[in-house]
């Protein structure tokens, strides 16, 4: 009983507060047309609030239904395009619904429309923060899961120069100077999800405007069977003998460029005396030398 009696006085103060309210923003809407768009919006507020429905009599209830009666025919005088339906507003009796009803979502709901799904970044995922370097994560090797909403085409990409490293979960920019290939990552524990991406691209477009991107050196091949391995560093020739497919490769390093293309197009073409093999065994002995043991 003495909990009820607590409780009376303040829910009738809180009861007589709301309709003041109400009642007060019923007759700004009534009184000033500029008004009349935002009241289905305030009304809509105030209704589905947890503490107006919840927290105050039905005489206060009552009291707001029929404000929001009373601004209704205050603002059908304005014309047709400022009723709850067409504006859009989630109003009373806009869906045909309860004013104490459920939500009903209207066009002013806002919803994802992209086709998106949930990933974990092993790495984690970074910001404008953790692109300072003093604030990177530490250690470097131990991983920071996280969670979020990434869109479908997030690793589809149009210059096939920036890929997509599922490893490491970095954005990789490939290019040809001085006559190699060179790459540079933008991961996305530094610059986070879609700036990772960015950069990325603002990267390559840097290296264009200063002119750095070259194409692969081609060596041409003098006939077909013979090649050059760049990664070996030696001319490949492919031959037949004694019915058997053979291969011989001759160093770049050790005979020069031309002279080992000149020996494996020697050797494709005459696999048996084309290039004669060294002399397997002991090495001959120098003139000098050979003259001491005669004596």
């Amino acid at each position: 009983s003495s909990k009820a009696s607590l409780v009376a006085p303040c829910q009738s103060f809180r009861c007589s507060a709301w309709t003041h309210l109400v009642r007060l923003a019923a007759a700004m809407a009534a009184a000033v047309p500029a008004l009349v768009p935002c009241r289905s919006a305030l009304f809509a507020v105030l209704l589905r609030s947890t503490a107006l429905r919840r927290g105050i009599c039905p005489a206060a209830r009552r009291a707001v239904t029929s404000a929001a009666e009373s601004a209704d025919q205050a603002s059908s005088s304005t014309g047709p395009g400022s009723s709850d339906a067409e504006i859009g507003a989630p109003g009373v009796g806009a869906d045909g619904e309860d004013a104490f009803g459920e939500l009903v979502p209207s066009v002013r709901v806002y919803r994802r429309s992209r086709a998106e799904h949930q990933r974990i970044f092993r790495w984690g995922v970074g910001n404008a923060f953790r692109m300072q370097s003093q604030n990177r994560f530490t250690p470097v090797h131990k991983p920071h899961p996280k969670e979020v909403c990434v869109r479908d085409d997030y690793y589809a990409t149009e210059n096939p120069n920036i890929v997509w490293e599922e490893l490491n979960e970095v954005w990789e920019v490939y290019w040809y100077e001085n006559s190699k290939l060179n790459a540079r990552p933008f991961p996305v524990k530094k610059f986070g999800v879609e700036r990772a991406k960015r950069e990325a691209y603002a990267w390559y477009e840097e290296l264009r405007d200063a002119g750095r991107l070259k194409t692969k050196k081609h060596i041409p091949s003098p006939q077909p069977g013979v090649f050059y391995d760049a990664r070996m560093q030696d001319w490949v020739c492919f031959f037949w003998r004694d019915n058997r497919p053979l291969s011989r490769c001759f160093s770049a390093n050790k005979f020069g460029f031309d002279g080992a293309q000149k020996l494996a197009v020697a050797k494709q073409n005459d696999p048996v005396n084309g290039v004669l093999p060294l002399r397997k065994g002991k090495p001959l002995l120098k003139p000098f030398r050979k003259a001491v043991q005669t004596v």
